[in-house]
């Protein structure tokens, strides 16, 4: 591109070759058109390369990047963020869908608020077609296609607090950070807050940009969220864990206690006063021994809490998934 973009759009992926298209053309098609779409391979071996490569020569917006070897889903989203060049960044999945005025509708937001730092919509929830998933009244979840069930916590899908420590506390508070992890953030405050972490960084991110302004909310469906096989929503932690790095049994204590430490990093390093601070504080405490926590501290085991290795009565089937120094055995979706 000749110039520098406004946003910049960061696309991890890997194996996405059955929804990228969708992904690709949804940003193409935006009503708002000043943005470069920064898409990083992980060393796919489906049709990923291809699919990238195709629509670049359509549209010099694309910026495609293919790394020697799969790093794990986390530096890969990392690595996005350190390519971009726009005002506003978009962390975007190659398996979600967005409408055609997603980024005019966010950009607009925050260009008009220049004390905020996040702007993001609604979320609606689809199927591996693409279809709306329907609600069990009974239960609160969404039912996959599969027929299985899935909690999406929507609390934050609403006007925030003013008030910085409250909006703080209403982040950690949620059952879901899905919406505004995947919404439009300043750049700038983002590099301040840093990357993706091992276990619980989206929290972490849009927690931390809480302490840093205000957020916008878009009262608009501008977002859907797609559940399917692959989902990461259907992996327990250790699974996970070895989703996103490859490597299985690195969440350990001292991950978690990083974790927590992050946490308190980010009020000591925000524009708090001290009043604020102590606020922030007992907040940060509050969530990490709230009453689920200490619950699991004692039941069933220690592991449930601290990442270690279940017990082998709670142990599922593991799940298959190859390291990233061999994509030759991965299989479709498994790191990003």
């Amino acid at each position: 591109m000749s110039h520098t973009p406004t946003v910049s759009i960061g696309l991890p992926v890997f194996n996405g070759a059955h929804y990228l298209r969708e992904a690709i053309e949804d940003f193409l098609l935006q009503t708002y058109t000043d943005f470069e779409l920064v898409v990083s391979d992980n060393a796919s071996t489906d049709e990923t390369e291809a699919i990238v490569r195709e629509a670049s020569e359509r549209d010099e917006r694309i910026r495609y990047v293919r790394n020697g070897t799969n790093i794990g889903a986390l530096p890969n989203s990392n690595q996005t963020f350190e390519m971009a060049r726009g005002r506003y960044y978009i962390l975007a999945a190659h398996d979600d869908r967005h409408a055609p005025d997603f980024l005019g509708s966010l950009v607009a937001a925050l260009d008009s608020d220049p004390d905020a730092v996040l702007a993001y919509g609604r979320t609606t929830l689809i199927g591996e077609e693409g279809e709306a998933l329907r609600k069990d009244p009974t239960t609160g979840k969404y039912v996959s296609s599969d027929g299985q069930m899935v909690r999406c916590g929507q609390d934050l899908e609403r006007l925030m607090p003013v008030e910085t420590v409250s909006r703080y506390r209403a982040v950690l508070r949620s059952s879901d950070v899905n919406a505004p992890i995947h919404g439009l953030f300043r750049r700038e405050m983002l590099a301040e807050i840093g990357g993706h972490q091992i276990h619980g960084s989206d929290r972490l991110i849009v927690s931390h940009a809480a302490l840093l302004g205000r957020f916008v909310f878009v009262d608009a469906p501008l977002f859907a969220f797609r559940i399917h096989a692959d989902s990461t929503v259907f992996l327990d932690r250790e699974a996970w864990v070895e989703r996103e790095t490859g490597q299985a049994d690195l969440d350990s204590p001292f991950a978690t206690l990083h974790t927590f430490g992050n946490y308190l990093r980010a009020v000591s390093q925000s524009p708090l006063t001290g009043i604020e601070c102590a606020h922030a504080y007992a907040a940060t405490f509050g969530y990490a021994l709230r009453p689920t926590v200490i619950r699991n501290i004692f039941l069933p085991g220690l592991d449930n809490y601290f990442g270690w290795r279940r017990w082998p009565w709670q142990r599922k089937a593991k799940a298959q998934f190859a390291a990233p120094s061999d994509p030759a055995n991965s299989t479709t979706g498994t790191h990003a």
